[in-house]
This record gives structure tokens, C-alpha cells and sequence, in this order.
């Protein structure tokens, strides 16, 4: 089950703010605690002072005795301290202590206690608390001073402190969400607009191309690689549109004949001579369909890769001299002279390498001027081996040239339907470079023309 992409970028994108922001609370949290609780202690170390301040006044130590009541009020104040006033002899002089609280006496320490003389300890129903001793003056004694606190609303306080930190957390993870949510909308917009255009494609309708100008940067790529799919796509509609009609031209004609043949010969009676001529007849024709079919396939196979290579050494001029040989009855007959020439070495398969010369031969001998020579010739180069087939005749206009190795072209479409040509073979040619990794290029200056195969040498 595949999930929305939005709703991935925005869970994901909730999520670090979430986390950012609860990092966030956490330190500032533990700031805020750390400030607290250190104003609270100073200000716990301040009522020490104040009390050691107040026993060191003259006569306190009668109004100890005298007014013990005003003298707890007046030692307590607004923070509701808890204080204890021990005598040198551990006789409990004062103790300020209404809930009666039971706290821990931590060792004195001295006149002035800094904050890490104090203790913490806890109080009834797990309040915090902190304690701190030290001594002060109390008339001619020396006497010791415990001063307590329980920070029952501090606790409290740091509750609400967390839960509002908790709170801001989730609603900033929301809004977050919301906005990437919005944003993301907003950004895919591009690829939306994708979408809907390749729901248009279909046959017929591939020209239309996405506007880079007006796609973002990070999408551009992705609009130039669609739009390059959307040329593929024509052209090789296009190509397969014509490549139809070609075939359904290059079929009627030979069943058409057939067809017209047998219908007259079925007119009337006819002798077995005629009837042998009819069989004879269509039997041409379909071994020209036969060939034309199984140089279809053979472009199919080559289109998808299919043709596994078998690759091995080859001597160019050996591979010249083979289909020369192959040619030389055609030769003579046409009153032809066939020259081989040249030489170098490369790697390809050669049964294919035998069919591209031999498709070349063969064109080079049906075009040749009766008593030239075709001549074949090879020639390293950088690299590479080039095969070449040059005859002598009529030259090719140059608009035919760039469309030559095209399937089903012809420059002479009569003289190629009476020689029993397919206008496949220079394609298959081209199908056989390509498959090697080389090119099939070809020049007609004047009266010559010349085929070339560029073979790597790898």
C-alpha cells in the first residue's frame, strides 16, 4: 500500500518540529527550574542573614525570652520560614516551625554559608525543600541557626510551567503540519501539472511539451526528461505510423498481383504450361514476401537488443575477399569486375558482418555502370576498421541521402520493384552498426558512390 507523499512530508516534517521544539522546552525548562531555584536558595541564605542580623542586635536575647511570640512572628516573615535557634548547650531556643515539619539539620556552616551549604530534603506529601545552618551572635553566645523552606508552590508552579511547554509543543507541531501540508500543495503544483498533461497523451496528440520557463528549478530536470519522452514518443510513433504504411504498400503489391494472376488464369481453361508460369510467378512473389518477412523480424530483434553478438577476430580483408566471392557469377554476368583492397584487423560477428557487405555488394552491383569496377576496401583508422563498397554509376541526389538507410526507401522505386529488392537492406545494414557500435555512412560525388562501415576495433 503506497502513502500520499504530502502526508509522508508533513507527518515527517510534524515530527522535527515536535521534536525541536520539545528539545527546545526542555532546555528552557531546565533554565527557568535552574533560575528558580536559584533565587529561591539565595534568598533562603538572605533570611539566614536576616536572622543572624536581628540576634546580633542589642538586647535580643531578652526579647527572646521576654516575647518569644513576637520574635517568632517577626522571624518567619512572609515566606513562612522555618527556623530553629539552638544554645550552645543543644537547648532549642526558638523553633518556628507551625505544621511541624520534621527536616534535616545540615552541618554548620559558619557565620556566612554559601549556597552549597544547603541541604535539600522533602516534606509531608513529597514537597521539595532546602535547609541551610550557620551560627550568629546572641548577646554574649554564640548560638546556631537553622533556616528551612518548603516550596510547595514552586512545585506547583513548575507543573503548569510543563504542561504549557507540552501544550505549546503540540499546537506548534499542528500548525507546522498545517503549513507544511499547505506548502507542499502549493509546491507540487509543478508536478500536478505533469500529471494532467501526460493523462492527455495519447496517438496523435504528443506535440504539446511542459513550459520549463515557468517550473521551479529542483522539477526542471523532470520537466526536460518528460518532454525529451514526449519527443521519443512522436517520433517513434511517427516512424512506426509510416513504417505501417509502408508495409501494408510493400504487401498489397505482390498479393495483388497474386490475386489478378489467379483470378485471370481461373477465367478459362488453360494449358499446364500456363499454369506452371502462374505457379512459377506467385512462387517469386512469395519468396520475396518470405524475404521481406524475415528481414522484418530481423529489424524487430535488432530494435529490442535481442541479437546476442558472437564476437571473435576478424582479418577485413579475408571478410572483403569472402563476399566478393560470393558475388562473382552476379559480377560477370552484369559485365562487372569485383577489387578487393586494403586491411585490418577488429572484433565483430561475422555472419552479420558477411550480410551488411553482402546487402552492400549486391546494391553496389544492381546500380553499377556494365564493364566498371566495384571495389572493396579497408582502411584502419583511430580506434577503428571502415569497410567500404564504392561502384560507378548513377549518381544518388543528395536530398535521397540522409533517408537511404531509412526501411522501405527507394530512390528508384520501378527499377527496385523489377530487380525483386525489399528496401530493407540498407536498413538491416544500418540495424548491424548499430548493433556493433559503429555507423553506416555513405557519399555519391559525381559518378561514384561509396558505402562505408565504421567497425571498433574492440
Amino acid at each position: 500500500m503506497t502513502s500520499s507523499l504530502t502526508l509522508r512530508v508533513t507527518l515527517a516534517f510534524m515530527l522535527i518540529v515536535a521534536l525541536t521544539a520539545s528539545l527546545l522546552g526542555i532546555y528552557l525548562y531546565r533554565a527557568f527550574v535552574g533560575e528558580i531555584e536559584r533565587r529561591d536558595d539565595l534568598q533562603l541564605l538572605g533570611k539566614l542573614r536576616q536572622v543572624q542580623i536581628v540576634l546580633g542586635r542589642p538586647g535580643a536575647d531578652e526579647l527572646l525570652a521576654a516575647q518569644p511570640d513576637f520574635f517568632r512572628d517577626t522571624m518567619s516573615g512572609q515566606e513562612n520560614s522555618l527556623v530553629r535557634i539552638v544554645a550552645p548547650g543543644g537547648v532549642v531556643l526558638a523553633d518556628i516551625n507551625p505544621a511541624g515539619e520534621r527536616y534535616p539539620v545540615p552541618p554548620d556552616a559558619g557565620a556566612a554559608p554559601g549556597r552549597g551549604a544547603i541541604a535539600a530534603w522533602t516534606a509531608r506529601g513529597g514537597v521539595p525543600g532546602r535547609v541551610v545552618a550557620g551560627t550568629a551572635r546572641l548577646g554574649a553566645a554564640q548560638v546556631r541557626v537553622v533556616v528551612a523552606r518548603a516550596y510547595g508552590e514552586r512545585t506547583a508552579m513548575f507543573a503548569r510551567y510543563r504542561a504549557r511547554i507540552l501544550a505549546a509543543c503540540a499546537i506548534g507541531a499542528l500548525l507546522a503540519a498545517a503549513l507544511a501540508a499547505l506548502m507542499l500543495r502549493r509546491g507540487l503544483r509543478p508536478l500536478r501539472a505533469v500529471a494532467e498533461h501526460a493523462a492527455l497523451v495519447k496517438p496523435g496528440a504528443l506535440a504539446q511539451r511542459l513550459d520549463i520557463a515557468e517550473a521551479p528549478s529542483e522539477l526542471r530536470p523532470l520537466v526536460d526528461a518528460f518532454n525529451a519522452m514526449l519527443q521519443r514518443l512522436q517520433d517513434g510513433y511517427a516512424r512506426l505510423s509510416g513504417f505501417s504504411a509502408d508495409l501494408a504498400h510493400e504487401f498489397r503489391t505482390p498479393v495483388t498481383n497474386m490475386i489478378g494472376q489467379s483470378q485471370v488464369a481461373l477465367g478459362q481453361g488453360r494449358s499446364r504450361e500456363e499454369y506452371e508460369t502462374l505457379l512459377a510467378s506467385n512462387i517469386e512473389e512469395l519468396e520475396r514476401l518470405a524475404r521481406m518477412i524475415e528481414s522484418m523480424l530481423f529489424l524487430a530483434r535488432a530494435g529490442q537488443e535481442e541479437v546476442v553478438l558472437a564476437r571473435q577476430p576478424l582479418e577485413a580483408r579475408e571478410e572483403l575477399e569472402r563476399v566478393a566471392g560470393f558475388f562473382e557469377g552476379m559480377a560477370e554476368e552484369r559485365g562487372l569486375r569485383l577489387q578487393c583492397g586494403g586491411e585490418g584487423r577488429f572484433a565483430a560477428d561475422p555472419a552479420l558482418v558477411r550480410r551488411a557487405l553482402a546487402n552492400l555488394v549486391s546494391n553496389a552491383a544492381r546500380h553499377a555502370d556494365a564493364g566498371s569496377t566495384v571495389t572493396l576496401h579497408a582502411e584502419p583508422r583511430a580506434g577503428m576498421v571502415a569497410l567500404s563498397v564504392a561502384n560507378l554509376g548513377a549518381p544518388i541526389p543528395r536530398e535521397h541521402l540522409d533517408h537511404l538507410f531509412e526501411r522501405f526507401y527507394r530512390v528508384d522505386s520501378a527499377r527496385s520493384d523489377a530487380e525483386g529488392s525489399t528496401g530493407l537492406g540498407l536498413s538491416i545494414v544500418s540495424a548491424i552498426m548499430t548493433l556493433h557500435g559503429g555507423k553506416a555512412t555513405v557519399q555519391s560525388d559525381g559518378p561514384q558512390t561509396r558505402f562505408t562501415l565504421v567497425f571498433p576495433t574492440g
